[in-house]
């Protein structure tokens, strides 16, 4: 089975829907490199040990106001923690330790990173608490609440916004890889405020918007019912 074939039964590249800045990272990035990783047999564990040691650099650089830098460390860890999961996957090398590993780095960094920035800018810490709270928030639902809805429909409609860029093989909503990227942006913008109100906003919108889909998705089934 060559490279491209391997590709596309391993990884969630263009044969299924993914999110529009991940498709960036995957597509146009990693995926150029990832057979020559592969052959110089670099295990994906050694990449995750990468942003291990990445995340504390990008906190101390944002926290003494070097904010250029700490952007671009940001964009070198989304890369790389791309790189590490696509690696496990394409090579066979999957551990428990590599994705409790990976998963440790992102609790950590994305929970730190917005009280460094508070901090850093000599906001009041709420600001950072605000997108906390959402952010979690979102994940909770997401691995608790919306899997058990969805295996409730057959056939789960999607509405609007959602449908459109669906449609075109993109999923609508904010991950890791648009994370990273707007804190990447306002980093070098010195805009940390809207940096706060803008990820709260998506956050929130994204899973106000999913919440009203299952509940119009409970209608037309009630509807259907009768």
């Amino acid at each position: 089975m060559n490279f491209t074939t391997r590709i596309r039964k391993k990884q969630r590249l263009e044969e299924k829907s993914m999110y529009l800045v991940e498709y960036v990272y995957r597509i146009l990035i990693v995926k150029r490199y990832l057979n020559l990783l592969a052959k110089l047999n670099i295990h994906p564990i050694a990449v995750t040990l990468v942003n291990t040691l990445l995340f504390p650099c990008i906190l101390y650089f944002i926290y003494l106001k070097y904010y250029i830098l700490a952007a671009f460390l940001t964009q070198l860890y989304a890369i790389v923690d791309h790189t590490d999961g696509m690696l496990a996957r394409y090579t066979g090398k999957q551990t428990y330790i590599g994705s409790r590993l990976d998963r440790f780095n992102d609790n950590v960094f994305f929970n730190a990173v917005f009280i460094v920035i508070a901090l850093s800018a000599d906001l009041p810490l709420y600001f950072a608490l605000i997108v906390i709270i959402s952010m979690n928030l979102h994940n909770f639902f997401g691995l608790f609440y919306f899997p058990k809805k969805l295996k409730q429909f057959a056939k789960f409609k999607r509405f609007g916004l959602k449908k459109w860029f669906l449609d075109r093989n993109f999923i609508l909503g904010i991950d890791a890889s648009l994370l990273l990227s707007l804190i990447s942006i306002f980093l070098i913008l010195h805009e940390f405020q809207l940096l706060f109100y803008t990820i709260s906003f998506c956050y929130i919108f994204d899973l106000v918007y999913r919440i009203i889909e299952i509940k119009l998705n409970e209608k037309e089934r009630k509807k259907w019912k009768r």
